[in-house]
C-alpha cells in the first residue's frame, strides 16, 4: 500500500494478479456500517464468456488494512476477509459492469449486465441484508427487456430528497453502422420493484462519434444533474427541472473526457469532484487518473489532487508492467468488449464519500483493483 504526494493518496490492493482470471476492470464501491464492499467483473478479457461478477469485502474503510493481494489460492489478504466471492447467476455468457447501491429499503443492491454483446446486455439485480456476506437470488431487473439493459450502467442510483424517487443512470449501445450511443435515466417510484425509462435528449446530428453512455448523477443546486462519457473528447451535461422525469439536451463543459468512465459525487463544501481521466479525445489515454473540482453543478471544471499517475507506487511486490511492443497501451472497441493489454491504464473509477474520505477504486492495468483513500479536507477550498 502506498500514501505520497502533497495530497495524502493511501492506495491499497483490493485484488491483483489473482491466478483465476487474466484481466479484471470495472469496479464498484459501497461502504456498509464501516464495511467496505468491492466488486468488478473479471476473466480471460473484457466480453469474453468466463467473465464473472466478483465480491470483495473488507474489515473497515482502509484505515491501516493491508494490501489485499491474491494468493496462488486465490484468496484476498485478510484485510479484506479473505475469499473473493463470485456471484452465481446461473448464465454462461460475460457479466459486465457491477453497481454497488444502498437502497431506499435499506438493503445493499448490486446490479450488473450479462450478454455477449454490449448491445445485448440484460440488467440483472441481487440484494444483500447482511452487508455483502450473502445475497439473494439474481433477477432480471426489467423481466423480459431485451432493450441493451435498463438501470444503472456504471454509476450508482440518486435517491431524490423527501423520498422521491430512486433515479438511476443508463445508457444504450449501438453498434452498428454508424454506431448510436443514448443515455437515458430510469426512474422507479416503488423502491425498484419497476421503472420507467427517461430519455436524455442527444443531437446525433451535432456529433462526430456515437454519443454519450454511462451517466454520473448528484443532487445540484435546483435539481438532479448528469455528467456523461462521451466520444466526442469532452464530457457532457444535463439537468433536470422535475426531479428526474424529464431532462434537457446534453450539452458539452469543459471537461475533458476520453471516451472512458467517470464518477461524481457532490461534496459537503457544496463542490462536485469528478474522477476520470483527463484526455480529450475519444479511445485516448487512460493514465493519469485524477480528480477535477466544480464550483457551478459541473458546467466548468478545475483541476484536483491526482489519484495515480502511473509512477506512483502502490506496492512494491507488485511492479508495473510498462509499455513495450506487443504490450503498448491501445483500445481495440466493438460490440464484444474493449480488447486491450492493459498496460498503463488507470481507469473506470467509481467513488463514494465518508465522513472523512472520498473512497475511489480504479482499475489498475487490468491486473488489478485498487482502493484509494483521499481526506476530504484536501478537496476543501483553500483559505487564504
Amino acid at each position: 500500500m502506498s500514501e505520497s504526494g502533497v495530497e495524502r493518496v493511501h492506495r491499497e490492493f483490493v485484488t491483483v494478479d489473482d491466478p483465476r482470471w487474466t484481466q479484471c476492470h470495472a469496479s464498484t464501491l459501497a461502504v456498509v456500517d464501516g464495511t467496505p464492499v468491492v466488486a468488478w467483473f473479471a476473466g480471460t478479457r473484457e466480453g469474453t464468456p468466463d467473465n464473472r461478477i466478483r465480491i470483495a469485502r473488507g474489515t473497515d474503510t482502509g484505515r491501516g488494512v493491508g494490501a489485499a493481494r491474491a494468493s496462488e489460492a486465490g484468496r484476498a489478504d485478510a484485510g479484506w476477509g479473505g475469499a473473493v466471492r463470485t456471484l452465481e447467476t446461473g448464465r454462461e455468457v460475460a457479466h459486465w459492469n457491477p453497481v454497488l447501491a444502498s437502497g431506499p429499503d435499506g438493503a445493499l443492491w448490486l446490479f450488473c449486465k450479462a450478454g455477449a454483446r454490449i448491445s445485448e446486455w440484460v440488467t440483472l439485480v441481487t440484494r444483500s441484508h447482511d452487508g455483502g456476506a450473502t445475497w439473494e437470488p439474481v433477477r432480471e431487473l426489467v423481466p423480459d427487456d431485451r432493450s441493451g439493459g435498463r438501470g444503472p450502467v456504471k454509476n450508482p442510483p440518486l435517491l431524490v430528497p423527501g423520498a422521491g424517487p430512486w433515479l438511476a443512470p443508463g445508457s444504450t449501445e449501438r453498434w452498428g453502422e454508424p454506431p448510436r450511443w443514448d443515455p437515458f435515466v430510469d426512474v422507479s417510484d416503488d423502491g425498484g420493484q419497476s421503472w420507467t425509462r427517461a430519455p436524455i435528449p442527444v443531437d446525433h446530428g451535432a456529433l462526430t462519434g456515437a454519443g454519450h453512455i454511462q451517466p454520473a448523477l448528484w443532487w445540484g443546486a435546483n435539481g438532479p444533474v448528469a455528467l456523461m462519457r462521451s466520444t466526442e473528447g469532452r464530457a457532457y451535461r444535463s439537468v433536470s427541472p422535475d426531479g428526474g422525469r424529464t431532462w434537457t439536451p446534453a450539452e458539452p463543459t469543459s471537461l475533458p473526457n476520453n471516451n472512458s468512465g467517470l464518477t461524481v459525487v457532490a461534496l459537503p463544501s457544496g463542490q462536485v469532484a469528478c474522477v476520470h481521466n483527463p484526455a480529450a479525445e475519444s479511445w485516448g489515454s487512460r493514465c493519469p487518473l485524477v480528480v477535477s473540482l466544480s464550483d457551478d453543478d459541473g458546467l466548468t471544471w478545475h483541476a484536483g489532487p491526482t489519484l495515480d499517475d502511473g509512477v506512483v507506487c502502490v506496492d512494491p511486490a507488485v511492479p508495473r508492467l510498462l509499455p513495450s511492443g506487443a504490450a503498448a497501451p491501445g483500445f481495440a472497441p466493438g460490440d464484444d468488449g474493449v480488447m486491450t493489454s492493459g498496460v498503463a491504464e488507470y481507469s473506470y473509477p467509481f467513488a463514494v464519500l465518508t465522513p472523512d474520505d472520498l473512497l475511489v477504486t480504479y482499475t489498475w492495468q487490468r491486473r488489478g483493483i485498487v482502493l484509494a483513500r483521499l481526506p476530504l479536507a484536501d478537496l476543501e477550498p483553500k483559505k487564504p
